[in-house]
Formats: C-alpha cells, sequence, structure tokens
C-alpha cells in the first residue's frame, strides 16, 4: 500500500511540474515597414527566399529553434534575427536555467521576405536565483516511520541540511530477566532521528533534478515501562550513523517542489544499551542500519 501511494505522488508531482512555464511569446506580428528580409536575402534548399524572425529578448543564453531549421543567425542587443524558410509553423525557446517553451504554435503564416518581429517574456529568467533557503514537511517510511522536517540552503547547487524524524513505530515489549528466571523490566522503544547532510543538485532536465547526498545522523531512543504498563520514561539508548541517498524533486512552481529521497543508513556507533535491544531486536536495529524513504514538500523563500 505505501509503494502504490509513493508511485501515486511521484506521477501526481510530474504532471504538475510540466504544467509550469518560465518563457513565453507576448507578441507575434508582422512587421510591415522592417525590409530585412527584402533588402538581406538568403534562400532556404528550394531556392525559395526567406523570411526574418525579429526576436526581441531580455538578457543573454537564448537559443530559439525554428521547426524548419535556421538559414542564418544574427545576434544584437536585445534581439536575435533568424532568416527561416517559407511556412515555418512553431518554435522551440530555451535559457539557460529556464524552462523552455517547446514547440510554440506560431499563430500568422510565415511568408517569403517578409519580416516579423516577437517579443519574448523573459522576467522570470534574466537572474536565476543562486541561493535557495527552505523548509520542508514530510513523512518517513521503512525504517523509521513518521512525521519529518527540514531547514536547508543550496548555494550554486551546493546544498546542506539540517532535519529530524519524529518515530511513532516501536520495538516489540523487551523484558529483561535475574538470575532466577523472573522479569525485572520490560520496555518498548520508538526514535527520534536528527540529521546533518550535504548533497550536490544536478538538474536531469527542465522538470526534474536529483541530488546525491551523503551525511550523519543521531538516533534517540526512548523506553516505556512494560511491566508497570504507565507511561515512565526509563533506559534511553543513542547511536550515530553515516547515511547516503539521493533526493529526488519535481518543481510545482517557484516556490514549491515535491521530493522523494531514498536512502541507507550503516551504524558507526551505539551505546551499551543499544547494542543489548538491536540484539534481541530487528526493529530499532534497522533504526540505525537500514533503508528510508522520505516524501514530502520543499517550500523555498
Amino acid at each position: 500500500m505505501k509503494t502504490k501511494i509513493v508511485l501515486l505522488l511521484v506521477a501526481l508531482t510530474s504532471s504538475l511540474g510540466l504544467k509550469a512555464q518560465d518563457i513565453q511569446v507576448t507578441k507575434f506580428e508582422q512587421n510591415f515597414t522592417s525590409l530585412i528580409a527584402r533588402m538581406h536575402q538568403e534562400t532556404d534548399n528550394t531556392g525559395e527566399a526567406c523570411a526574418v524572425l525579429r526576436c526581441y529578448v531580455r538578457g543573454k543564453g537564448f537559443t530559439i529553434e525554428p521547426n524548419l531549421g535556421v538559414l542564418k543567425v544574427e545576434k544584437l542587443e536585445g534581439e536575435i534575427r533568424l532568416w527561416v524558410p517559407q511556412g515555418t509553423k512553431r518554435l522551440t525557446i530555451r535559457h539557460t536555467g529556464s524552462k523552455p517553451l517547446i514547440g510554440y504554435e506560431i499563430p500568422v503564416r510565415i511568408e517569403t521576405k517578409t519580416d516579423y518581429d516577437i517579443e519574448i517574456d523573459a522576467r522570470k529568467i534574466d537572474k536565476p536565483k543562486e541561493h535557495n533557503v527552505y523548509v520542508s514537511a514530510g513523512y518517513n517510511i521503512v525504517s523509521i516511520s513518521g512525521p519529518s522536517v527540514a531547514i536547508g540552503v543550496t548555494v550554486n547547487h551546493h546544498n546542506i541540511e539540517l532535519g529530524a524524524v519524529y518515530g511513532l513505530n516501536k520495538t516489540d515489549d523487551l523484558f529483561f530477566y535475574n538470575q532466577s528466571g523472573n522479569v525485572t523490566a520490560g520496555y518498548n522503544y520508538s526514535a527520534v532521528r536528527a540529521h546533518l547532510r550535504y548533497g550536490y543538485e544536478i538538474p536531469l532536465s527542465d522538470y526534474f533534478s536529483m541530488t546525491p547526498q551523503v551525511g550523519l545522523a543521531y538516533h534517540g531512543y526512548s523506553g516505556k515501562s512494560v511491566v508497570n504498563s504507565n507511561n515512565t520514561n526509563y533506559k534511553s539508548a543513542n547511536s550515530m550513523s553515516l547515511f547516503g541517498g539521493v533526493k529526488f524533486t519535481v518543481p510545482v512552481s517557484d516556490t514549491f517542489k515535491f521530493y522523494l529521497t531514498p536512502e541507507y543508513n550503516a551504524a558507526i556507533y551505539k551505546d551499551d544499551n543499544c547494542k543489548v535491544i538491536s540484539s534481541n531486536d530487528d526493529t530499532m536495529k534497522n533504526w540505525h542500519t537500514g533503508f528510508n524513504l522520505n516524501v514530502g514538500i520543499m517550500i523555498y523563500f
């Protein structure tokens, strides 16, 4: 059931991310006074004179790809001129660090020896953010089940995050006996985990990125009396682990991202009480040596 929920959430976030667009064409019309296409003619493979698309942009780093190709390109300050074949119908506009505008349908017929003005709205992508601070809220499953929170910062793709998970699952009832075979105490344990992680974000596409991560986690365990059936906390236990994983993110907007983070923990320290309990109960063992999966939403500032 948990696997189905995770797969459904990933599919939903992917479809939401695809709706976002950073680049827009705000004007596309024929220029009746410009004579560039007539005065500086280029011909296509059939010998027909080209049209000229005068694309007005803000900033650098743009590439514009007509569906029938380009015969000539001139880049001026704030303007890109494209000589394209008659009958060109679609454009794909890209900009470094932005979601591309793919397959934009040209609203007019492109005729030979004719000039056209195109205005491209790039206000959102002139100065892409290099520093991002975020908070996240999610839910952790597999080894430790429970809600999670984190705060992090990303600087030029380098990511540092501090977070915690409050475990809701517990160990089995653990009974301790004296030499006569009588029960002296019994406990079940729950876990609280705090972590510090470092990662490097790698964009895989315009809508999807992955961040390989390594980190250090502290696990604190508290037990409650089983014999006396009350809520008094008894012996605590502690462990530390190193972990590695990958965070996959899908943007919904400039402010929100959904994430999915599988990772594996390997214990590097266990106190004496943790050693005893882990040797008798696989649940606690898996808390500090095992897989975890965290899913949730990140909010950027």
